[in-house]
């Protein structure tokens, strides 16, 4: 029997934790089974953390926070030595983002408007595992990073200094109790409904036999954003709402534009005045279709085009779980705002269609018209790391989701 992996926010009436963590393992043995084994390791004190157990506090026991944790395996793994499964149809070239330019910066993916930003040389996202915690404290996610140092370091050759793993990165993050987003607007309004969900991001059984061991399963990619609100507060609220597609205050999406250039948006909503992410308003909460070409631009027409059935790859629709992140920075203001995007879809060519194709994400990093953009905009979002992995579907009797490809018993 196999189901999907904790950590993936999809049932009706589930919502993810408030704090996120995500760490990048990088292999430091080339040997696929010294790798497996050395994460069969990381999994149980991760299954024990999630009971409130500290190794290093034997016979106690603390608050979990309601942690859980998921594993994803990235195309690098597929390199080690005694892989026994082949590489996921959905690693392949077409699903990895460009490395960043020698000097700094370069195109995520040829013909993405999403930029690496100046000061990133190296993507740490592409490494060989991927680890994602999420909990209702911020103690249980950070505990995570720590607790995983902790266990690599006792485990460390004598000689070596060294495990077979050891974290390349982590990121963490945090959902805001406002349903909105550091630009402002009110976020994630377009998500996918519950019932469509898990039809979007579980991998379907077809007749390639060797992708067999992957369904069940989901694809996850991983997108550290940076939003520049200097850019973002230098535009009139009027620009600000046909880039997004929405009414900056209530949220409801935009059908037209008055004479002088006013977004108009759609008559009678909210409902009763609700706000536009309570139930009632999930039947107008979706943008409609529009012929205005200055709102055919706007991220919310691009990343959405209205194509029925969900799980029809063509749609672009994915399942996003976003965390908001802020952390210090040398440069002004002083610090960086943005977004830790987590998508979990059935391929990661829904993804990577829709931030490439023109119509949908292609040429613009956000919304707008890619051929009048400023230069400022262009920069409103830019990438500090990316990855997509496969996250392997839980099978009875196996030491930890995907042990099988390395290995494992």
């Amino acid at each position: 029997m196999t189901q999907l992996q904790e950590g993936i926010y999809h049932r009706p009436g589930k919502r993810p934790g408030r704090c996120f963590a995500i760490l990048f393992l990088r292999a430091r043995s080339t040997d696929a089974r010294e790798v497996g084994e050395c994460f069969a390791r990381l999994w149980d004190m991760y299954e024990g953390l999630k009971r409130g157990e500290l190794r290093d506090l034997p016979g106690e026991t603390v608050k979990p926070g309601d942690l859980t944790i998921l594993v994803g395996i990235g195309p690098n793994a597929f390199r080690l030595t005694g892989m026994t499964r082949p590489l996921p149809a959905g690693l392949g070239d077409r699903a990895r983002f460009l490395s960043p330019k020698p000097d700094g910066g370069g195109p995520l993916l040829r013909g993405a408007g999403l930029s690496y930003a100046v000061d990133v040389r190296e993507n740490p996202a592409t490494e060989e595992l991927v680890v994602q915690a999420i909990g209702e404290s911020e103690l249980a996610v950070k505990r995570v990073v720590v607790e995983t140092w902790k266990l690599l370091q006792d485990i460390a050759d004598p000689q070596s200094a060294s495990a077979p793993l050891e974290t390349r990165t982590f990121y963490l993050g945090f959902q805001r109790d406002d349903g909105r987003s550091w630009i402002d607007f009110h976020d994630g309004v377009s998500n996918l409904r519950s019932e469509e969900r898990e039809a979007v991001i579980v991998i379907d059984p077809t007749n390639v036999s060797d992708q067999e061991w992957t369904f069940g399963g989901t694809y996850l990619a991983f997108l550290r954003l940076q939003v520049d609100l200097g850019v973002w507060r230098g535009l009139e609220r009027r620009e600000q709402e046909l880039l997004v597609g929405r009414d900056k205050l209530t949220g409801c999406p935009l059908v037209s534009l008055r004479e002088d250039g006013t977004p108009v948006a759609l008559a009678g909503c909210p409902i009763g005045g609700r706000p536009i992410t309570a139930t009632e308003n999930d039947p107008i909460a979706e943008p409609p279709t529009v012929t205005d070409e200055r709102l055919l631009r706007s991220h919310i027409q691009r990343a959405n085009h209205h194509v029925p059935s969900p799980e029809d790859p063509s749609t672009r629709r994915v399942f996003r779980q976003g965390y908001e992140f802020l952390e210090w920075s040398p440069s002004a203001p002083g610090f960086r705002a943005g977004l830790n995007f987590v998508s979990f879809q059935d391929t990661s060519i829904r993804l990577l269609s829709m931030l490439t194709q023109p119509g949908w994400l292609g040429g613009t990093n956000f919304g707008g018209d890619p051929a009048t953009q400023s230069e400022a905009l262009r920069r409103l979002l830019l990438v500090y790391a990316g990855g997509v992995f496969l996250v392997p579907p839980v099978q009875d009797g196996e030491r930890f989701p995907g042990a099988a490809a390395f290995g494992l018993a």
